[in-house]
């Protein structure tokens, strides 16, 4: 695929993923709020594997799908038997067919979303090279899991209560969510992260290419992780009256549900795609 039709299709996946986000946010979509999801993980796949492919190559990006399935795959198995590192949980058969006890969508769920964040990671610390930097191979970890909890923080309460995506056994203080959730989730990220950083570290050193010397190749992925959280925002927006009762009969209140989602979405994954957006527009070494 040349880079002209590689650029033609990422663009199309953001604006899929776009429409998605809006579309699922409408209140007769929560019938299929499952198929959603799949779709929009399917979508965040294909693209981190067409982004990642050039920037990475197949070999390393498919190193790295393996680390994400088994550590993610792992960790969720773990804390659905005993609790830890998440809190107690079961998925419904809302996400398809299961490895175990976890949906398959969810290991290229991961996948898709890391992939964004590792770029923003990158973005963040002024890092526009393929070229591994030892003194960045924990700061990259880091920041990416920090940017992954933050996509977690604006979906979970919504997908675990009123998508039954999953079931927090115990609720929580979150709107159903556990504190403990969020904390294992960037324990989690991190090994991923951290695993990737020094794989990286000891392959084969990768050549530069034009494509990292253009704006518009950094854009892409920012703009992807851009679409996300407007799903969190035109919930917000949409929230009608009503309550929802989660596992341990808390009773919340759905518009304060949505409309907290949306604020935490709007100050910190808005946040994070405007700031990495202004550091590849400012930096005078990309065109």
């Amino acid at each position: 695929m040349s880079d002209k039709n590689s650029n033609l299709t990422l663009w199309l996946l953001v604006v899929l993923s776009a429409a998605l986000a809006i579309f699922g946010a409408m209140p007769f979509a929560i019938g299929f709020a499952g198929t959603l999801s799949i779709i929009g993980t399917i979508a965040r796949l294909i693209f981190a594997l067409i982004h990642g492919s050039q920037r990475l190559g197949w070999r390393n990006l498919g190193i790295m799908f393996v680390i994400t399935c088994v550590v993610s795959w792992c960790y969720e198995s773990l804390s659905i038997a005993t609790g830890f590192p998440f809190g107690h949980y079961e998925y419904t058969s809302e996400l398809g067919p299961k490895l175990g006890t976890v949906p398959v969508m969810i290991m290229p769920a991961y996948f898709g979303v890391c992939y964004l964040a590792w770029v923003l990671a990158h973005v963040l610390l002024d890092k526009f090279d393929r070229q591994a930097d030892s003194r960045l191979t924990f700061a990259i970890p880091v920041i990416a899991s920090f940017v992954m909890v933050m996509w977690d923080m604006s979906i979970d309460p919504s997908s675990s209560t009123v998508k039954h995506e999953w079931i927090w056994q115990d609720g929580g203080s979150y709107f159903g969510v556990p504190f403990s959730n969020f904390l294992g989730w960037y324990l989690c990220v991190y090994t991923i992260f951290q695993f990737w950083a020094i794989y990286l570290m000891r392959a084969k050193p990768m050549k530069n290419c034009a494509a990292d010397e253009k704006k518009s190749s950094w854009y892409l992925p920012i703009a992807f992780y851009g679409t996300i959280f407007l799903g969190s925002i035109a919930i917000a927006a949409l929230a009608g009256d009503g309550t929802i009762t989660d596992a341990a009969s808390q009773v919340w209140s759905v518009k304060a549900l949505s409309r907290s989602l949306g604020l935490v979405s709007i100050f910190s994954m808005l946040f994070v795609t405007c700031l990495a957006f202004f550091k590849v527009r400012n930096n005078d070494h990309l065109r």
